[in-house]
C-alpha cells in the first residue's frame, strides 16, 4: 500500500462573505430582514438610517491599493465624491402613492383580543363594581372568547355579588364579535343568531340539540324530528352557516401575531398598472458623515482606527448593496408577474396563466435559485387582496381553444363546481374530470384526484348525503 503523499491541484469555487449575506438577505422575509438590519446598525457605528432630507449616497469604495499614498488619495477622493454629492440638491421622484396611503391598510396593525374587548367596554356606562367584574370576565376568556369559568369564580375573583357578575356577563356579551362571552358554543351561537335577526325557532333548535346531524347532512332525519320540510330545514341551515362557533377566532389571545407585510405594492394610474417597492418597512441607509471625515488623511486619526474605519465602511457598503439588490430582484419579479398575469389584475377573477419559475429566471438572466430566494415569503399588495409571489406560479393546461390555464384556475373552477353539485348525486372525480373538460379544460382523472385531496375536500362518496 503507497502510503506516500502527492501534491493535488484543484479548482474550487467559493463564495465571499458578502455573497452569502446577499443570498440570505434575498430569502428573508421582510420582517426577519428588519431585524437583520437592527443588528446591522448595532454593530456597525459607520452605518446610519438616511433621515427625509437628506443627501443620498450611492458610491462604492474603491479598491485599497497597494502603496499608503495610492491608498490615501483614494479614500480622499471617494470622500470628495460624497461631499459633492450631499451639497448638491437632491432629486425626489414622484411618489404615486403620497396620497393614497402606505402599506398599512393592507398588514393591519398589533391588536390584543382584550385589548379590543377592554376599549369597548371603556364606553358603556356601568357601574364600577360591574365594570370590575366584566374585565374579570374578560380575563377570563378562552381562546375561542368563550367563558371558561362559572359566573360563581367570577363574583369570588371580582369581589362582587353573583347579580353583579350576571350584569357584567350581560355587558360582555353586548360587545363585538357578537357571541363573545358565551359560556359554550351554542350560548355564543343564540347570540349571535338573536343579534342578526335570524334567530326563528327552527334555528334555535338546531342549535340545541341538532349541530351533529348538520355537520352530517342529515337533513332529511332533522325534517322528520322538527315536522317541517326540508327545504325550510336547507334554510335554517344556511342561515346557520352565517354564525361562528368561534367569536375570537379572527383574534389572538396570546402573543400578537405577525402580520404580513408587502413586499412591493401594485397600483393603478389610469390605464397603467405600476409596481411601488415598500420602502416604508426597511429604511434608507447611508455612510456617517462623522466617521467618513475621521477616514481622511488630514483628519489626524491614527492609523489603527483609521483601518478598523476603512474595514466597517466596506462592509457597510456591501450591506447596503445587497439591500438594494433585494429590492430591484423582487420588483423585477413582480413586474415580470404584472406582465404576465394582467387579465388577472385588470378583475381579480380572470384565471391564471402558466408560470414557470424558470421562465423567469430566463427573463432576468439570473440562475433559478435566485427567482426561488426572490417569491418565497415575498408578497405583493393589491387591490384585490395580499398575495404571495409564489401564488403565480405553477404549471398549467391548455384549454380546447388553445389558451393556457394555471394549475391554481383549474382547482378554482373545481371549487365552482362542487359548491353546486347535488348533494343526493355528489360528483365523483371521473365526473369532475368529465364536466372540466366540458368546460374546454381536460384534466386526467387522476390529477382532479390529487387537487381535490390538496384542497381537503372529501371523496363523492363522503360527501354524498346521508
Amino acid at each position: 500500500m503507497d502510503l506516500s503523499q502527492r501534491p493535488d491541484v484543484r479548482q474550487k469555487t467559493t463564495l465571499s462573505p458578502q455573497v452569502y449575506q446577499g443570498l440570505a438577505i434575498l430569502a428573508m422575509p421582510v420582517q426577519e430582514l428588519q431585524g437583520i438590519v437592527d443588528a446591522e446598525l448595532l454593530e456597525n457605528p459607520t452605518l446610519e438610517i438616511e433621515e427625509p432630507g437628506e443627501g443620498q449616497e450611492d458610491f462604492e469604495i474603491e479598491d485599497v491599493r497597494s502603496q499608503d499614498e495610492e491608498e490615501e488619495r483614494a479614500w480622499d477622493e471617494w470622500l470628495d465624491q460624497y461631499e459633492d454629492l450631499e451639497g448638491g440638491e437632491r432629486i425626489v421622484p414622484r411618489d404615486p402613492d403620497a396620497d393614497t396611503g402606505g402599506s398599512e391598510e393592507f398588514v393591519g396593525g398589533v391588536h390584543t383580543f382584550g385589548d379590543y374587548l377592554l376599549e369597548q367596554l371603556a364606553a358603556l356606562d356601568i357601574e364600577p363594581q360591574v365594570l370590575r367584574a366584566a374585565r374579570t370576565i374578560i380575563g377570563s376568556l378562552d381562546d375561542d372568547g368563550l367563558l371558561a369559568i362559572d359566573l360563581t369564580e367570577v363574583a369570588e375573583l371580582a369581589g362582587v355579588t353573583e347579580a353583579d357578575a350576571r350584569l357584567a356577563l350581560d355587558a360582555v356579551q353586548q360587545l363585538d364579535p357578537a357571541g363573545v362571552g358565551g359560556c359554550d358554543t351554542r350560548e355564543a351561537l343564540r347570540i349571535q343568531a338573536q343579534r342578526l335577526g335570524v334567530d326563528s325557532p327552527l334555528l334555535l333548535s338546531l342549535i340545541e340539540s341538532r349541530l351533529e346531524d348538520v355537520a352530517t347532512r342529515r337533513y332529511h332525519r332533522i325534517a322528520v324530528a322538527e315536522g317541517v320540510s326540508e327545504a325550510l330545514v336547507r334554510e335554517a341551515v344556511e342561515d346557520l352557516r352565517l354564525l361562528n362557533p368561534r367569536p375570537a377566532g379572527a383574534f389572538s389571545s396570546g402573543r400578537a401575531p405577525d402580520y404580513v407585510t408587502p413586499d412591493v405594492t401594485l397600483r393603478r394610474f389610469g390605464d397603467e398598472w405600476v409596481v411601488v417597492s415598500n420602502t416604508e418597512s426597511v429604511p434608507v441607509l447611508r455612510i456617517s458623515p462623522r466617521y467618513r471625515s475621521m477616514l481622511r488623511s488630514s483628519s489626524g486619526v491614527d492609523k489603527e482606527t483609521r483601518r478598523y474605519l476603512k474595514d466597517k465602511v466596506r462592509s457597510a457598503e456591501a450591506f447596503m448593496h445587497n439591500i438594494d439588490r433585494r429590492r430591484d430582484t423582487v420588483s423585477r419579479i413582480a413586474e415580470i408577474i404584472l406582465e404576465t398575469q394582467s387579465e388577472f389584475f385588470e378583475d381579480g377573477a380572470s384565471d391564471l396563466r402558466p408560470m414557470r419559475l424558470e421562465d423567469v429566471a430566463v427573463e432576468l438572466g439570473v440562475h433559478l435559485s435566485t427567482v426561488s430566494r426572490g417569491v418565497t415569503g415575498k408578497y405583493m399588495a393589491t387591490p384585490y387582496g395580499l398575495f404571495e409571489l409564489k401564488h403565480f406560479f405553477s404549471g398549467g393546461y391548455r384549454t380546447s381553444s388553445g389558451l393556457d390555464v394555471a394549475a391554481t384556475s383549474v382547482r378554482q373552477h373545481m371549487k365552482k363546481l362542487l359548491d353546486v353539485e347535488d348533494p343526493d348525486k355528489p360528483l365523483s372525480d371521473q365526473g369532475l374530470a368529465d364536466e372540466l373538460a366540458q368546460q374546454g379544460v381536460p384534466v386526467a382523472r387522476r390529477t382532479v384526484a390529487k387537487y381535490r385531496e390538496e384542497m381537503g375536500i372529501e371523496p363523492s362518496w363522503a360527501r354524498k348525503r346521508r
